[in-house]
Formats: structure tokens, sequence, C-alpha cells
């Protein structure tokens, strides 16, 4: 089946089909005409019948105002006389009859012109069967050995020349399919990159036949990573071709592709050197190059390991010199490394920037060459405050818990940023979970988890219903794994009226707060909390504290909906108390109706 993986990796339609099967799977019989559109995509993908139609109609327009211009004496001359609307079928044929004779002989190499002619026409049908056939011709020419470049003796300089027109004629059939991934028909983007590939795997295999070594065609890999990566055209599909079909399957593409990002997103990188202009010119990366690179990179989830086999696109050679890259972790491990950093240097958007520090400690750190390297990127997220700073918080323990990383300051920095916005950001829960984990260790000082078990009981007076329950348990648990902390809820406040906490709100240093000599005044007015739920929680510290820890992950996700929910499914024991009494009869002793009806 078309969906299926096959023997060079998941197949064309595949990532069709997995939306239809997931869109399937997750509705119901009353929401399943939903996949309709998904449906009809992956049949589209499979049989091409709206693309054939829409062919077929442009194909009727044109003949319609050709009989008409000619009827009216206003035909013009078709600029190529095989894009004429009239003969289609006819140039196919003829395509495929160019093609015939050139691979039966050499001397029939001058129809390459002509099918090239043909694969540059407005006829969508006849152009597409010309790309197909070229892409034919050259492979076979590549297998042959007709592309490579020989330097012979005198004799041989007839063939020299041949071979040098004929590699002309491939550039421009390479640069047709460049421009082909620009298309703004989805369809023809992804058939251009698997020919451009295909010609690629074959001048891949033909130069390691000369060389009896491996050898990587990256020049043409880097025009086809340049052209994707700068293109506004590029479409989801076209991404999700290449990371699925190609960079997650295959070793040596993902690895020329992380060198490739590097290069391009270099300020010493020249755009222009290979295309005939002279003197450098200053590399400019653009907005659409780091969206695009970004969401590839995010997307590829293969990693290379020494001990698998390397699945490779170009052929390894019978007989190989030297051990090729391709076959050697610690050169994917600096490919990944040097892309991963060249684009962090790139000027970012909000939305990419968070998602990198997002996936930093997960898909990023774990696979880094020299982790370490990240430590100014994950510095300078952690100093510009607000919600980056908190999704750089993971990102930054990971490298101080398992890399040694130093950081100065870094409780202090913590302290900054429990703040009463804390409450109402999009990455509450994570924070929480990660401010738990920085203040488990037994080995911190007591005055420094006192500060942030006061300023949590402080802003747990202002903070939303949501934020109190998650502050309420978390408190519990410090003063639970840090006993020396007890004396915040046995400290006894003085009788005189004029008595003030010592705690110092706006103090940045722990050890200067005064926390360890004030007390948790606010859970006993928290005990009075408006929402029963929190009072309930709050009258936790009256008691002693023979409760085990609480598990702070059940109090993470809780919001306005999950109270109104939980409140309103509870069975009440009894009924609620009213201000009047329900009524017994219809009409009552004492009313205006009541005399009436009595007459």
């Amino acid at each position: 089946m078309a969906s299926g993986i096959g023997y060079r990796g998941t197949n064309r339609c595949f990532p069709f089909w997995e939306d239809f099967q997931q869109c399937y799977f997750s509705s119901t019989e009353k929401t399943r005409a939903d996949c309709v559109p998904a449906r009809d995509d992956y049949l589209e993908c499979l049989h091409h019948f709206k693309e054939i139609a829409r062919v077929r109609a442009i194909q009727t327009v044109e003949r319609n105002n050709y009989a008409k211009n000619k009827a009216n004496g206003t035909d013009h001359k078709i600029i190529s006389k095989h894009a004429s609307a009239k003969d289609d079928k006819s140039t196919v044929e003829r395509v495929h009859k160019l093609e015939a004779n050139v691979l039966n002989s050499h001397q029939n190499l001058n129809d390459i012109v002509e099918i090239y002619t043909i694969a540059q026409s407005t006829n969508a049908e006849a152009a597409f069967t010309a790309v197909n056939s070229l892409g034919r011709i050259y492979s076979a020419m590549w297998t042959k050995g007709l592309l490579k470049r020989t330097k012979g003796p005198q004799q041989d300089a007839a063939a020299a020349k041949v071979s040098e027109w004929l590699r002309d004629n491939y550039r421009q059939y390479t640069d047709l399919l460049r421009s082909m991934l620009g298309h703004r028909e989805a369809p023809i983007q992804v058939t251009s990159l698997r020919l451009y590939l295909q010609m690629m795997d074959k001048e891949g295999q033909a130069l390691g036949r000369a060389a009896n070594n491996y050898v990587f065609p990256n020049d043409s890999y880097l025009e086809i990573i340049e052209t994707v990566l700068n293109s506004d055209a590029t479409s989801e599909h076209l991404v999700r071709t290449l990371v699925d079909s190609y960079l997650n399957s295959y070793d040596d593409l993902r690895l020329y592709f992380y060198r490739n990002v590097a290069k391009l997103a270099s300020p010493d990188y020249d755009p222009f050197k290979n295309r005939g202009n002279k003197g450098a010119r200053k590399n400019t990366v653009s907005d659409t190059f780091v969206r695009h690179a970004f969401a590839v990179m995010n997307q590829i989830r293969t990693v290379f390991s020494a001990d698998s086999d390397a699945s490779l696109w170009i052929a390894m050679p019978k007989t190989c010199g030297n051990e090729p890259d391709v076959v050697r972790a610690a050169a994917h491990t600096r490919a990944f490394s040097e892309a991963w950093l060249a684009l962090m240097r790139l000027p970012l958007t909000a939305d990419i920037y968070k998602q990198i520090l997002l996936t930093m400690h997960k898909r990023i750190v774990p696979y880094m060459a020299d982790a370490k390297s990240l430590m100014d990127f994950l510095s300078s997220s952690y100093e510009i405050g607000g919600s980056v700073s908190l999704l750089a918080l993971n990102g930054l323990f990971t490298l101080m818990t398992e890399h040694n990383l130093n950081y100065p300051n870094f409780y202090e920095k913590l302290y900054a940023l429990l703040d009463r916005n804390v409450f109402h950001v999009k990455y509450r829960a994570r924070f929480f979970r990660l401010l738990e984990t920085f203040l488990g260790s037994s080995h911190l000082p007591a005055y420094l988890v006192a500060a942030f078990a006061k300023r949590l009981a402080r802003l747990a007076l202002f903070a939303p219903p949501a934020g109190a329950v998650t502050a309420i348990p978390l408190i519990y648990n410090l003063l639970k794994a840090h006993p020396s902390c007890m004396v915040l809820i046995h400290r006894m406040s003085e009788d005189d009226a004029e008595s003030t906490d010592p705690f110092v709100e706006d103090e940045p240093d722990l050890a200067k707060c005064n926390a360890l000599q004030s007390s948790l005044w606010e859970l006993e007015s928290l005990q009075h909390h408006y929402y029963p739920n929190i009072a309930t929680l709050a009258k936790l510290f009256s008691e002693p504290f023979h409760k085990p820890q609480f598990m702070l992950e059940d109090f993470l996700d809780h919001t306005y909906a999950t109270f109104f929910e939980s409140d309103t499914g509870r069975k009440s024991k009894k009924p609620p108390a009213l201000a009047t009494q329900p009524p017994t009869s219809l009409i009552r002793a004492g009313d205006a109706l009541s005399d009436f009806m009595a007459v």
C-alpha cells in the first residue's frame, strides 16, 4: 500500500494516512464526518483525481479560447510548439519516445534539449512527464559514468566535450528542480524534492565508485536545504516529507543537514559563491530561514547510535578506504551541537525562543558534544525574566546537576521570580514542579528555605484559589523536609499591638530578609478563606505533622473550572439552609388570595 513503509523509508502518502487514521479513531459516529477532508487528502495523494481534473479543466478552457481566437482570426502563436493544448496526448507520447531514443543510443543526446524545453512549457501534464523523464535519463547517465569529470589523453577530447555539455544540461535540470521546490503547490514541491534527492543518490554512488571511497555530494544537498529553508512557499507537507521520509530515516542526510544548517546560519557564509557572482557577500539570515530550520530540527527524533548499523541514502562502496564521518558517532554529535548553537545565535521570535527552552532538557542537552556550551544561552534566558526565565530553569538545572555547572546566585534569582504573577502564567505547573525539586535538598540552609516558605505564604493571601491550593501543600512539604524551619509555625506573636512582622518582603538577599525570625501567620488567615477547601487545607498546620508529604502533582492543574465541576458534582448530605420556609400548600393562610377564596 502506498501509505506503508517501503524499501527506502516512509512512502509519500503515509503522513496523510496517519492524519486520517488519527482523526477516524479519535472521533465518534456523530463527528466522523469531520474526517472526510483528511480521507480526501489521502486519496488525492494516491490517485491525483483532483489534480487530473484540474489539469483537464485548464486544458478545456485553453482549447475553447484557442478555438474562439482562431475563429475570430486573433489566434496567437504559442511560445512552445509542445505547449499547445490541442495535442497534449501527442506531446506526452513524444516525450516518452525521446526518452527511449536517448537511453538507447548516445547519438540522440540532443533530444535532451527538446525534453527540457517541454519541461518548461505551460502544459502541466506534459511538463510533469518531461521532468520525470529527465530524471530517469540523468540517473542512467550517472550510473554509466557519463556525467563525471575525467582527465583523459588528447584523443578523449571529444568525449570530454560531450561530458561537459551533459553536465551543463544537468545543471539546468537541477536548477529547474530547485525552482520547483518553491512552487505554490505542495505536491510539486514534494515531487521535486524526491527527484532531486534521487539525482543526488546517483551522483554520490558514481563519485564513490570513481574515488573508491564514500563520497557525499554536499554541494547539491546544500542547494536543496538552502532552497527549502529560505523559501516563503515551503509547505508543511514538504517539511514533513523531508523529516519523516529522509532525515529520520537516513543518517548521512541527517548529518549533512545539521552541517548545512550551521553553514547557512554562519555570518561568513557567502550564498553567491557558487553562482557566478564575484566578491564576498554578507550572509543575511531571514526570519523564514529561522522558522523553517527550527520546524525541521524540532521534528527530528532519530539520533545516531554507534551500536547500530548506519542507514545511508548514499550507499557505501564495497571497498572503502578510510572510515567516513557518516558512521562515526562523534561526527554526528558535533554536527548536532553546531547546528543548534548556530540557530540559537540568530534573532529568534518569542514563540521559537520558548519552544527551544521547552525542549532543551530532553531533546538538546543530552545529545550535545559539550552541554556547557549552552550555558550562555540559558544564562541570558534566565536573566530575561517572566515566562522565559521560568522555561530556562529546567535546562539550567540540568546543567547544574548533571554537568557540574556553577551558576552564582541561582536561588536569589529564583526567589525574585516568585511573585504574584507566577500564579497566572501559562507554565505555572512546570515552575512549581521545579521549585519543589530545587528546594528538596537537605543541604540547603534553614534561612533560605524559610525565605521561600514565607514568600509563598504571603503570596497565597492574594493568589486565586488555584494558586493558594498549590502554595499550601508546597509549604507543608518544605516544613516536613526541613524540620529546622518548624519554628515558623510554633512562634507565638507578641501581645503588643505595635509589634510588626520582621520579614522584609522587598529584600532580595535571602539571608537579610529575616524570614527565619518571622512566623507563618498567613496560614492562620488562610484558615478563614472564603473557599472552604482552602480553609480546610490550611488547618492542617494547626494539627500534628503526622501526615506524609503531599503529592504536589495532585494540586497543580486546578482552575476555577475544576473547582466548579467538583463542587457541583458533589452530593449534599443534607439540604442547604434557606432564608424562607418552603411552601406546604398552594395558598397559605394570610395571603390576599386566601381571603378572596374564602369569600
